[in-house]
């Protein structure tokens, strides 16, 4: 039953992607288009009735988000940048998921069905966010 939901949110959000260039929140897709560590550079836009998200697929960045405010008129409620040029340029993880899970696991160590696991230690001697640099998944290009 489980597959069957997943396949259906699947579904629904293919069915909903736009293949507009500039999105309800102003952002030009074409400045997302671009090549880092030899893997292509993407902003994907989701749409359904009044709300759009803007991801693109380096590292998973949330860029806009646009619900509609009290009156109906839609706001973007994410703070991001307009183009993958300042991602790549400015320091930090602005607008990056997080990881394959949030906070630390202690000393980088747990034990599942009696096995042992040692995670890289990337925070005091814990691990963070999935132990890998900056938080961030390995690759830095997520395929959606």
């Amino acid at each position: 039953m489980k597959h069957i939901i997943y396949f259906a949110a699947a579904l629904i959000m293919v069915g909903c992607a736009s293949n507009q260039k500039t999105t309800l929140s102003g952002l030009d897709k074409n400045d997302f288009d671009t090549i880092v560590n030899n893997q292509k550079i993407s902003l994907f836009t989701l749409h359904n009735g009044d709300m759009e998200v803007c991801v693109t697929n380096y590292v998973g960045r949330i860029v806009s988000l646009m619900v509609p405010d009290k009156d109906g008129r839609p706001r973007d409620v994410v703070l991001g940048h307009d183009n993958i040029r300042d991602y790549l340029e400015i320091d930090g993880n602005f607008g990056a998921i997080i990881g394959r899970y949030g906070n630390r696991i202690n000393r980088g160590r747990f034990t599942l069905d009696s096995i042992d696991y040692q995670l890289p230690q990337n925070n005091y001697g814990h691990c963070l966010h999935d132990g890998s640099i900056g938080g961030q998944a390995e690759s830095t290009v997520h395929e959606f």
